[in-house]
């Protein structure tokens, strides 16, 4: 039974670490579904998703609203610039579990962002026993990392060693980990 518990915790505590990592490694690539995960962060932002968690489960419609969200934001990027004519049924919107998953890892990435800017504050979680040596710094590197900078424009940027950025990277990743396993009850 014990050991039965034990690997669940380690598969939750696994998959945490995971989608954080994910969230952190984030470029904004330019493949369909990062463009889709782009769009439904933006939706997530909105303020949309949160006025359906608001609804009973079976009134929400999540892939209507996304559906329709993108379509609105086509529709702006017409405006702007060169105008082509978009079947809107051709648009194609994936399942619920799929948008559920992509509105999940919006919501993360949210998180992660918050933290990071908390860190960069020197405000740190008081439930972590072991605080960071620098939060300033670590939230520093951790937002030029989430924009997209590699370790070396960071680290030319702020004049620091490469190992040292890395090593911050590394101490901020295992930070927000940590938060995570914390809020979802793995760890106290």
């Amino acid at each position: 039974m014990t050991n039965t518990a034990d690997t669940q915790i380690a598969d939750q505590l696994e998959r945490i670490i995971r989608r954080v990592k994910q969230s952190m490694n984030y470029r904004g690539s330019y493949s369909t579904r990062d463009i889709l995960g782009s769009l439904v962060a933006r939706w997530v932002h909105s303020g949309e998703w949160e006025r359906l968690k608001e609804l009973p489960a079976e009134q929400r419609k999540l892939g209507e609203s996304v559906r329709r969200f993108i379509l609105d934001r086509f529709d702006q990027l017409r405006r702007r610039g060169h105008r082509e004519e978009i079947d809107r049924e051709q648009i194609a919107i994936p399942d619920e579990q799929t948008l559920g998953e992509l509105v999940a890892l919006a919501e993360l990435r949210q998180w992660v962002i918050g933290r990071i800017a908390e860190l960069e504050q020197e405000i740190m979680d008081p439930r972590v026993r072991i605080p960071l040596a620098r939060p300033a710094q670590v939230g520093t590197i951790l937002r030029l990392y989430h924009a997209g900078k590699t370790q070396r424009e960071i680290a030319t940027e702020l004049a620091l060693s490469l190992g040292v950025v890395n090593k911050r990277i590394v101490e901020g990743t295992n930070y927000l980990v940590l938060i995570q396993s914390i809020e979802a009850g793995l760890t106290t």
